[in-house]
């Protein structure tokens, strides 16, 4: 008896009456849970925001699986990552966390022209560019550009151009985007 049981459950799946829901996952698992009827109250702007980054979410995972050459990114992952997975659902996930930037580091940084500001920026799929401005004690911004992602995958290098006379005061502003266009912003003050 049992076993016929299981077999009913292995091939079923959407909503028993308005009791339970039964959904079969890709790796061939069976969830099964209570019933949602519809919301009666209206939605906070938390939730309101997280529908927001749902469509555009769903909006980006579309626009992946139809683009040759971010789709067998996200399709590798999810290859890694779980049965469970696939390349719609990690490109729909990317849309909702931004990169980080752990630190900047302005240690070779003498305004000479060579010198170099380092940074470290992750992220949950992957950092797309890493954008560096520095902005003089006046608030001119004397040079801006693209740092180059080093060999270890986390350390982002940006190489001075222009001559900076007077370093003190001076703001270093880091830009980190992922592929969904995510956008973190960091300065360090010298």
């Amino acid at each position: 008896m049992a076993k016929s049981n299981a077999m009913i459950w292995r091939e079923t799946s959407g909503s028993v009456g308005k009791e339970l829901t039964i959904t079969k996952k890709r790796s061939g698992s069976i969830q099964i849970g209570k019933h949602r009827g519809a919301n009666t109250v209206d939605p906070t702007e938390k939730q309101l925001d997280v529908q927001s980054k749902f469509k555009m979410g769903t909006i980006y995972a579309k626009s992946v699986m139809a683009d040759p050459t971010l789709l067998p990114l996200y399709q590798e992952a999810a290859r890694k990552a779980n049965k469970d997975q696939s390349a719609y659902n990690l490109a729909l996930r990317d849309v909702f966390k931004a990169p980080e930037i752990r630190s900047i580091s302005a240690a070779k940084y003498t305004g000479a022209i060579g010198s170099t500001i380092a940074v470290r920026a992750i992220d949950d799929f992957k950092v797309a560019s890493v954008n560096v401005a520095i902005t003089n004690a006046a608030g001119v911004v004397i040079e801006q550009g693209d740092a180059l992602l080093q060999a270890n995958g986390l350390d982002w290098l940006y190489t001075a151009t222009v001559l900076n006379d007077v370093v003190q005061g001076s703001v270093i502003s880091v830009s980190a985007k992922d592929l969904p266009a995510n956008e973190t912003v960091a300065e360090l003050l010298l």
